[in-house]
This record gives structure tokens, C-alpha cells and sequence, in this order.
């Protein structure tokens, strides 16, 4: 006796469910924010941004709780995983904005800069951004990481 199973038939078995996870994986990976080839991390004008670690001066970042200091008018962002800044000044005009790469996945985070009135500027994935039109005032940024993700970003206006 012989015994026989029925059911659907596509033709494509242990090759098509291999074929469907790395497609899988591809998409996974695809969306994954990183650092364009070739970059290398170099510290911003205002110091410390670069290394993916807290400033010598600073104390070490707490979860969820950025901390800004201002170098003049640059203002200096860390923080570890997701969290918002406090507020900031920013004159009117243009600024450059450096985001370090997380130390532990070499990944940019996402940034999202907003005015006082909760306003969406910039949402930012790069390394450098230059920030254009600013009416000038107050700014707050908004990051996007991995919990265990050191990230330092530096504003400076001009």
C-alpha cells in the first residue's frame, strides 16, 4: 500500500523558499540606514562627534536623554539610542549639520530637526547635511537608533 499526498505543487520546493528568504533579507538589509561607501568618520568643528563617543568633557549618555552644549554657536548633541534634544538657538540662514555613525552597527541614525512649533524641517540620514533657509530661533532634534547606539551630532551655523 502506498501512501499518497495531495495538495498544491508550485515546481519550485526547497528552491523557492530559499529563493523568498534571501529575497527577504535583501529588503531587510536594503532599508537598513548606513554610511555611504567610503566614508570614514572624522570629528566635526566643536569636537567628539566623529568617535560615536561621549566628549572627554561630557558625562556619559543616558538612554533616551540627550544632552546639548553649546561651543559657541555650534551646538553639540549627544545621546544613546532614540531620544530629543533640548531646545537649541539656530540663526537665520544655513548650517551644516555632522551626524556621527553608531559605534556598535556603524549606522547613521535618523535625525529630524524641528522648529519651536513642532514643525518637520529636515529628517536627515547622512553623515553631512547642510541645513538651508532657517528663520533663525529655536530647534530641537529628534533621533531615531538602536538602543545601544552612541550618536553625536554637531550644528554649526554659516
Amino acid at each position: 500500500m502506498s501512501l499518497r499526498i495531495r495538495g498544491r505543487h508550485d515546481g519550485w520546493g526547497l528552491a523557492g523558499t530559499t529563493m523568498a528568504g534571501l529575497l527577504l533579507m535583501t529588503m531587510v538589509v536594503a532599508c537598513e540606514p548606513s554610511a555611504p561607501p567610503g566614508f570614514t568618520e572624522s570629528a566635526p568643528p566643536g569636537g567628539g562627534a566623529g568617535s560615536g563617543a561621549p566628549t572627554a568633557s561630557g558625562p556619559a549618555p543616558v538612554a533616551g536623554k540627550p544632552t546639548l552644549t553649546m561651543d559657541g554657536a555650534t551646538a553639540n548633541i549627544v545621546g544613546l539610542g532614540q531620544g530629543k534634544s533640548p531646545a537649541f538657538d539656530l540663526p537665520a540662514g544655513t548650517a551644516q549639520m555632522t551626524v556621527s555613525a553608531c559605534i556598535s552597527s556603524t549606522v547613521i541614525p535618523f535625525v529630524t530637526l524641528y522648529d519651536a512649533n513642532d514643525t518637520k524641517l529636515a529628517i536627515v540620514v547622512e553623515p553631512t547635511y547642510k541645513l538651508q533657509n532657517l528663520v533663525g530661533g529655536s530647534y530641537y532634534v529628534d533621533v531615531a537608533a538602536n538602543p545601544a547606539c552612541v550618536w553625536t551630532i554637531a550644528i554649526t551655523p554659516g
